[in-house]
């Protein structure tokens, strides 16, 4: 059996591993071989087993809950999982764990499974390990959604290298999650899964977290403007959306609300307006509302939490008259619209809202 844990993605490590020197082509040249570092979305570890017509969930390596989110996922595609196992079984394998994330970063689509690696066990306990490529799911179709990752060239033994992978993973992730965020504002990439070209199939190497220790400055274009942030977000909890909006909820009953120089409390205090980036210190409130229309319909509205990258900073945002309120979904505050189009939408305008209901959630555990 291998010596990490199956179940969990941010476990694997293969100690076997190790990046022989090739020979040289020249005098004194020598060339190292290639490391491939991929993505990997955020979320706690989870995992498939599937085992004959035996299909089990995992959370962070123990059995998830039986009627929880993932047990229905599994109902769902449990055909298809069964499917991809016969294949397997076929060439001797006795079961099959698919590890990878629970990733779920956004109010307006659903949680989902994201695989990463396959491990196939065979009747004897020994275990292989690939990348997963198997297409299960529908989102499976485009596997580099959060970036297309780096290629770096070492040789050495993992004991050795794996602290300097963990540190360019680290500076990458940084990088990356200043360029993929979900629509919550949420980052959408938790570390990198490194792998190297085993005879023409990629075999996974070792996986390494995003922890956003680098200092990474990353150009983002906003307003026509070139400006500089921090991009290494640290991620809230475990990553997911329900964890980062109770830990938001907590939050706003711990600290003491600030508006333009003096404590205020957050429960009471509604100043007649305000600028967007200072709703998340004056009130008590978590996120914004952003609401489209073409012409006069509306076409969309989408919540953001605070803490990430707000493209309208400095909209002012006013209080709403109580009879108005129902016009702004229920919000308290709302900003003028915006013209905002794009080529699709010559005529799209959108506007801000905040103090209101939030978008549900699934109460169902893991």
């Amino acid at each position: 059996m291998a010596s990490y844990d199956l179940y969990r993605l941010s476990r694997y490590s293969n100690p076997d591993f190790k990046a022989v020197q090739s020979e040289n082509t020249g005098p004194n040249r020598v060339i190292a071989p290639d490391i491939f570092a991929r993505p990997v979305f955020v979320g706690p570890d989870a995992a498939i087993e599937v085992h004959g017509d035996t299909v089990r969930g995992y959370i962070n390596g123990v059995p998830s809950t039986p009627g929880g989110q993932l047990d229905g996922l599994i109902e769902r595609y449990r055909e298809r999982l069964i499917d991809v196992f016969s294949t397997f079984f076929d060439d001797g394998a006795q079961k099959i764990v698919i590890a990878g994330t629970w990733h779920h970063i956004d109010f307006h689509a659903a949680p989902r499974f994201e695989g990463c690696l396959t491990h196939i066990v065979g009747k004897d306990g020994s275990v292989t390990t690939k990348l997963y490529d198997e297409r299960v799911f529908e989102w499976d179709e485009t596997p580099y959604r959060a970036g297309y990752g780096f290629t770096t060239s070492m040789f050495g033994d993992l004991a050795y290298l794996a602290e300097e992978l963990n540190d360019m993973a680290d500076h990458e992730v940084c990088k990356t999650r200043g360029r993929y965020m979900g629509a919550s504002g949420l980052p959408a990439v938790g570390g990198m899964i490194w792998s190297t070209d085993d005879n023409g199939v990629r075999s996974p190497v070792h996986y390494s977290p995003g922890t956003c220790t680098s200092e990474v400055e990353v150009e983002f274009e906003l307003d026509e403007e070139e400006e500089e942030y921090r991009a290494g977000q640290a991620i809230i909890g475990d990553g997911t959306l329900a964890t980062a909006v109770a830990s938001k909820l907590d939050d706003l009953k711990k600290e003491q609300g600030w508006f333009r120089g003096k404590d205020v409390d957050r429960a009471s205090h509604r100043p007649r307006k305000f600028k967007l980036w200072e709703a998340a210190d004056a009130i008590d409130a978590i996120g914004y509302w952003v609401q489209t229309r073409s012409g006069e319909t509306v076409t969309h509205s989408e919540f953001r939490l605070f803490g990430g990258v707000p493209e309208w900073k400095h909209e002012v945002l006013e209080k709403a008259a109580d009879a108005e309120t129902d016009e702004y979904l229920g919000n308290l505050y709302a900003s003028d619209w915006i013209y905002d189009p794009t080529h699709q939408e010559p005529e799209r305008e959108i506007r801000l809202l905040t103090l209101g209901p939030l978008p549900s959630l699934s109460t169902l555990p893991l």
